[in-house]
């Protein structure tokens, strides 16, 4: 079993990266994908994202979404694009102050055919590569 936290501070306001984060049907911001089709709203509801190529959409499933706390998780039940089975993530956005923020994304899952420490890397390289194109987003928003 596997348990990865990457963190990243942010020089925007928490509700600033916060609307970003929890539209959990655009991720827009995220470049390499042919499309994403969402199914549903709110908690339960589906985005499927498809990669060029062809292979299976990644299904995403958001599983709960606390706007007064800030966090949102997320399972993958379909198309889980590392190693991993019985993932399930979080991103939390945590005010610093009232022009900065701190964004920890983090997952438990189970690892398959891999060590923990190469599934380890592999989440945390994933959870790096979203936190620079928020951080990019941000940036021009």
């Amino acid at each position: 079993m596997i348990d990865v936290t990457v963190q990243r501070e942010l020089p925007v306001s928490a509700d600033k990266a916060w609307a970003l984060i929890s539209d959990f049907g655009d991720i827009s911001w995220a470049p390499g994908m042919d499309k994403v089709e969402v199914t549903g709203e709110g908690p339960g509801m589906i985005r499927a994202i498809h990669m060029p190529g062809d292979t299976p959409p990644i299904e995403e499933r958001l599983e709960s979404l606390d706007h007064d706390n800030r966090v949102m998780e997320y399972t993958i039940p379909k198309g889980m694009p590392m190693p991993l089975t019985g993932y399930r993530a979080t991103a939390k956005v945590v005010p610093l102050d009232d022009d900065s923020c701190r964004v920890d994304w983090s997952c438990r899952a189970q690892e398959v055919g891999v060590s923990p420490q190469e599934a380890e890397a592999m989440a945390a390289g994933v959870y790096n590569q979203l936190l620079d194109w928020i951080a990019e987003e941000l940036d021009r928003r």
